[in-house]
């Protein structure tokens, strides 16, 4: 692999794993079709921290649940190089599904796919219930030292350069589609956490 081949691969690895941005909560996998009504997101906080007298804490604990879904169906995508049945559209929207879906398709192309997972340490930086759509902002660390490029066919890893960041500070933005919390924007930023 050449020089820049590499590095057009470390930066598209790099924009894969924010565009992608944590599911630790099981995905309902219902392809990415998207007819009818959807279920809200499954989030892992309690009842409680959802009915919550505090409209911002459960505002908080529902963007953080839709997060954590939006990454683990993209790391189950990533994984086969295709969102079918990985429920990556329910979370996903606007700029963070086009990004997605673009980069599925790159990897597609070159035979490649995403193994592992990676470690994130996702906070709620910001919240806005008073406008329409709702907003909220995630200030993440994301660790991908542990999700490997890595040849299909083969699963051969995919040598990246050694320089590459691996741990990097990532800014999401969400937004409320309707009355569900969806993951519309990632920005990744270029410096370590």
């Amino acid at each position: 692999m050449s020089i820049s081949t590499a590095h057009d691969t470390t930066r598209w690895l790099r924009r894969a794993v924010v565009a992608a941005t944590a599911l630790s909560v099981a995905v309902t996998a219902t392809g990415c079709g998207g007819g009818g009504e959807e279920e809200k997101p499954k989030a892992s906080a309690s009842p409680s921290a959802t009915k919550s007298s505090d409209p911002q804490a459960a505002a908080k604990a529902e963007v953080l649940a839709v997060y954590r879904n939006y990454w683990e169906a993209q790391v189950k995508a990533y994984a086969k190089a295709s969102p079918v049945d990985t429920g990556l559209d329910k979370y996903a929207f606007d700029k963070a599904l086009g990004k997605a879906e673009s980069e599925l398709v790159a990897l597609k192309l070159n035979g490649n796919v995403i193994k592992g997972e990676p470690k994130l340490s996702p906070e709620v930086t910001a919240v806005n219930l008073d406008e329409t759509p709702k907003k909220a902002t995630i200030t993440d660390c994301v660790d991908v030292s542990n999700w490997k490029l890595v040849k299909e066919k083969t699963g051969e890893e995919v040598k990246l350069p050694k320089e590459r960041l691996t741990r990097f500070v990532t800014t999401i933005n969400a937004r409320t589609v309707g009355d569900k919390w969806m993951i519309v924007e990632t920005q990744q930023q270029d410096r370590t956490c």
